[in-house]
């Protein structure tokens, strides 16, 4: 699946080598390309791929070489061809020409440095091992900085620490495969298509590396997959686009069932995974929405859309469990809608005298908000309950500071008083 906007699921967009494509039938013409920086400087290993929209099946791949030059044979001319240069560090560049000769032809092209790297910029793993996570990040701002060993080195640290970090996987094959390391780049393509990634640039990772190993069987089995998942996500969203129509004109219903059939084809279609949760929440069908906003936050745990519809879910299925987390996960993104549901659960945990998840509750609501008064007042008199006295004074006397005039200020200071007696 594409990566869109909102998408926080990380995959790098970054150099693919692979051997020079095969071109059928004589040659009549031949471009001699030379691939320069702003001053004029060669860029070696920079992919070139080479299509024409007049002949489909024409595709042409190479590479670079350490002067910054590459060739690509014509068999057919008076025709428009692109090319797309890409390498890590630059700015994808995607020209158009025109080719009218029959010979050979000199022509330069020239690449910029790329700013920052969207693609990794922040990018929320889906992982609980803090080490993964920070090794990762790591891996992030050595990757922004062109540090591309250490970068490696840091994605190769994560991966350790979390072998299911897909991520990693897919960092770790692109960078290998800039590096010409096509057994490793292989191989790390390989965990990451098991573990779930079906990216177009991974794919292509993929496909490079198999061709780079001389591997004829594999490479025709990657080239089939990425045609494969290419196709299926371009019918997953026409498919989709169906649903948003059917939406506008407020055919829910309709909607929910084209959302699903476009997941059918591509189940990583972010956009088709909001569009049924959202749908799913008008129709009353809170499991589907609530397992639609797990699988995009799986991908993305900051999606805040997601998180969202998560907690609504929860909130129409009545699960206090579920709830309780997806309150919890909504607190960095809203803190009152968090703060005020917490407080809700620990208020009615106590009603059921279950103190142990009244107490966890309090606290949880205290995180959010320290001044949070009520809470103060309500763990306190928890704990006093338990005979813990020390911390019962600590939250019945905050709670007077901030409050008090409140109605239960007297029972607190009855409270306090009776605490310093005993």
């Amino acid at each position: 699946m594409r990566t869109n906007a909102r998408r926080t699921a990380v995959w790098l967009a970054v150099l693919m080598l692979m051997l020079p494509g095969l071109v059928s039938g004589a040659r009549k013409g031949r471009l001699i390309g030379k691939v320069v920086d702003a001053d004029g400087k060669p860029i070696p290993g920079v992919r070139v791929t080479t299509t024409c929209a007049a002949m489909p099946d024409f595709r042409a791949v190479t590479t670079t070489s350490d002067k910054g030059v590459f060739t690509v044979d014509f068999s057919q001319i008076n025709v428009v061809y692109l090319y797309e240069f890409d390498k890590i560090g630059y700015t994808t560049l995607k020209m158009e020409q025109k080719w009218t000769l029959e010979g050979s032809e000199r022509h330069e092209f020239k690449m910029q440095p790329a700013g920052e790297a969207p693609v990794l910029e922040g990018a929320p793993l889906a992982s609980t091992s803090q080490p993964a996570i920070q090794a990762y990040n790591e891996g992030v701002r050595a990757f922004k900085a062109r540090d591309y060993p250490t970068a490696l080195t840091k994605f190769q640290e994560a991966s350790q620490h979390d072998p299911n970090l897909r991520q990693a996987w897919v960092a770790l094959s692109a960078l290998h495969l800039d590096q010409r390391r096509y057994q490793e780049a292989a191989e790390a393509a390989e965990k990451a298509v098991a573990l779930g990634a079906t990216d177009e640039s991974l794919l292509k990772t993929r496909w490079d590396a198999y061709r780079g190993l001389g591997d004829a069987a594999k490479a025709a089995s990657a080239r089939a997959d990425l045609e494969r998942f290419g196709r299926l996500s371009e019918e997953a969203k026409g498919v989709y686009n169906q649903g948003v129509a059917l939406t506008k004109v407020g055919d829910d219903k309709e909607a929910f069932a084209k959302f699903q059939e476009a997941l059918a084809l591509d189940p990583n279609l972010e956009l088709a995974l909001v569009g049924l949760a959202t749908s799913g929440l008008k129709l009353d069908r809170a499991a589907e929405a609530y397992a639609a906003a797990e699988t995009l936050l799986k991908a993305n745990p900051q999606n805040v859309e997601a998180l969202k519809i998560r907690y609504n879910a929860a909130l129409m299925l009545r699960d206090e469990t579920k709830l309780g987390e997806a309150l919890l996960a909504l607190a960095a993104y809203d803190a009152d809608t968090a703060r005020d549901g917490l407080y809700l659960l620990a208020a009615a945990a106590f009603e059921k005298d279950n103190m142990a998840k009244a107490k966890e509750r309090f606290r949880q609501v205290l995180e959010i908000d320290p001044n949070h008064a009520r809470s103060h007042y309500s763990l306190g008199l928890l704990l006093m309950r338990e005979g813990a006295k020390a911390d019962a004074r600590r939250h019945l006397e905050r709670f007077l500071q901030l409050a008090p005039n409140d109605p239960d200020a007297g029972t607190a200071r009855d409270a306090l008083n009776y605490l310093k007696a005993s």
